[in-house]
């Protein structure tokens, strides 16, 4: 079977929802899938490519979240890969590769710097072997243990609606001082990191996510019916995390959250802070890339969890 190549637009993303469903399992809307690939913010907007078969429909996808990263002082424009996703009629076909390829040949036409990512176990061998990512670091997971009534089994055992716990951690979390955006905990002289600008915290509201004041520290934070997830914090001294840590405790307390989360770059900050006081899990993510100007050590990158196009 031979497949038609077109760049993603708003004109067809709506194409990539039944592939959404049928790769992920999960429901989307195409204003979510809007939200997600409009990063007109940062330059280009709608970088990936659709295949389509010879009955005109959409069989796969790969694209990127064009980003900045700062290095030295300076900004690159960078993305992250995501949204890798083949309907499960056309896989073993190639798609995936010759999608990629499409992709970075765009991404290098329009001075991109490079791809970064964090490839799950059934797309590590397609982005080592074939697109030549090196795997340059791991990200690991720490969590801390909250004593508490966990919601989960309040919902599981009367039956109820994710949106009650939804709407009580918003209450919550209204009476915290609001946060105001910050750059990445990792950020120093020698270290390229994403960006966290006002723009990059606006773009990724396309998750429901909060940055509040927590003991005079701008914390970025989001939830699920388990875990608090903390994107990052900013930089401070270990007195201070903790002091941010038992207020976040009591967050996750008074909303039936048992366990505060957070991932990290090996020799990340934040990730040396949560190991003080967490356990690390026994889950870790690969870090790879490809870099096609060399002008940013992509092997020196450090990320945190709001670096990740899912927070």
């Amino acid at each position: 079977m031979s497949y038609r190549y077109e760049r993603l637009s708003q004109n067809n993303i709506n194409d990539l929802v039944d592939i959404y469903t049928d790769a992920f399992g999960k429901s989307v809307s195409q204003s979510f899938l809007n939200s997600k690939q409009d990063t007109s913010m940062f330059g280009p907007s709608y970088v990936g490519y659709i295949a389509y078969s010879e009955e005109g429909k959409a069989a796969g996808f790969y694209g990127v979240f064009p980003c900045m990263v700062t290095y030295k002082g300076n900004q690159y424009l960078a993305a992250q890969s995501g949204d890798t996703m083949t309907h499960s009629q056309h896989t073993g076909k190639g798609l995936f590769t010759a999608l990629a390829t499409e992709t970075y040949n765009y991404c290098k036409s329009i001075g991109m710097h490079f791809v970064f990512g964090f490839p799950n176990k059934n797309s590590y061998p397609g982005f080592t072997k074939k697109l030549g990512w090196i795997h340059f670091d791991d990200i690991h997971a720490y969590v801390l243990r909250v004593r508490c009534i966990p919601w989960i089994r309040l919902k599981n055992t009367f039956k109820l609606q994710q949106q009650i716990q939804d709407s009580w951690f918003k209450f919550i979390i209204s009476l915290c001082k609001k946060g105001t955006p910050f750059q990445s905990s990792c950020l120093n002289d020698s270290t390229p990191v994403v960006d966290h600008s006002v723009d990059f915290f606006a773009y990724k509201k396309y998750e429901e996510n909060f940055v509040v004041n927590i003991a005079g520290l701008n914390v970025w934070i989001k939830h699920d019916d388990t875990f608090l997830y903390v994107g990052d914090v900013e930089h401070c001294s270990e007195k201070e995390f903790k002091a941010v840590l038992n207020r976040l405790k009591w967050i996750a307390f008074l909303t039936g959250l048992p366990h505060i989360r957070f991932h990290g770059s090996t020799n990340a900050w934040a990730s040396k802070m949560f190991s003080q006081f967490g356990h690390k899990m026994e889950v870790k993510y690969p870090a790879g890339g490809v870099n096609f100007s060399h002008k940013v050590p992509l092997e020196q990158m450090q990320f945190t969890l709001a670096d990740f196009d899912t927070f």
